[in-house]
């Protein structure tokens, strides 16, 4: 669960993922791409134990949306927008692999219209490879 406020975009979201793997991490799942989202491993900080873990993954997230500047126009005078959608999902499916302070992930996401004029949904990709390192 979680929200935006601002006057870029303004929303309520809530959403689920499934895993299916080997050596699941204990984390907080694979975060898709998104404003504030990365792709990282947030959670416990995996040794240099060699071991590989890798997982499947089918994520919803479900907004109810109040703004969106960059669709809604300006939020404080009348300016170029187009006719929105109060509600939008995302349902995203992908592989993740953790190797050591490694990992590769990708995220295939299907996207609803976003407002009323859009001719059809979105498909869109995310790939991350990323290092974990402490101090």
């Amino acid at each position: 669960m979680g929200g935006s406020l601002g006057n870029v975009a303004s929303y309520l979201n809530t959403g689920a993922e499934f895993r299916l793997g080997w050596q699941l991490p204990e984390d907080f799942g694979t975060s898709t791409l998104r404003p504030g989202g990365d792709n990282n491993t947030p959670g416990t900080l995996i040794h240099d134990t060699g071991i590989l873990r890798a997982h499947a993954f089918i994520a919803a997230d479900f907004r109810v949306v109040g703004n969106n500047i960059f669709l809604y126009g300006n939020t404080f005078k009348n300016s170029h927008s187009v006719e929105r959608k109060d509600f939008v999902a995302d349902i995203a499916t992908g592989l993740a692999a953790t190797w050591r302070r490694f990992r590769f992930s990708y995220a295939h996401i299907y996207r609803t219209r976003e407002f009323r004029q859009q001719s059809d949904s979105q498909f869109f990709g995310s790939f991350s490879l990323s290092y974990r390192h402490t101090f």
